[in-house]
């Protein structure tokens, strides 16, 4: 059996435990990745960070930082939704965009 064959089967056990136990497989997040899923730029990341709405990286390789996806789940479990956070989402905050109510 070929290393790159068996690398493949142990990767693949270990996402179905993975399934198993969490419900999803576990993933290692760059700060780019993490950027992309959440619509918003790399130094958003940062600000995100730092404001304490993501949680500090799990991981950091060569002066890169790493996320694993279940610890941003956890941490956005555990958030509170605030009536400060709930009004930053409202879309009638920004003016000159029409909503539902005004159509």
């Amino acid at each position: 059996m070929g290393n790159k064959l068996l690398l493949d089967s142990i990767v693949a056990r270990l996402d179905l435990l993975e399934t198993a136990l969490i419900g999803k497989p576990r993933r290692r997040l760059s700060k780019t990745e993490l950027a992309r899923q959440r619509g918003v730029t790399p130094r958003s990341v940062m600000r995100a960070v730092k404001a304490g709405i993501l949680p500090p990286p799990d991981d950091v390789e060569n002066n890169r930082l790493y996320w694993w996806s279940d610890s941003v789940e956890r941490h956005r479990k555990q958030s509170k939704d605030t009536a400060a956070a709930r009004a930053a989402r409202d879309p009638r905050r920004h003016k000159g965009t029409a909503t539902s109510a005004e159509t």
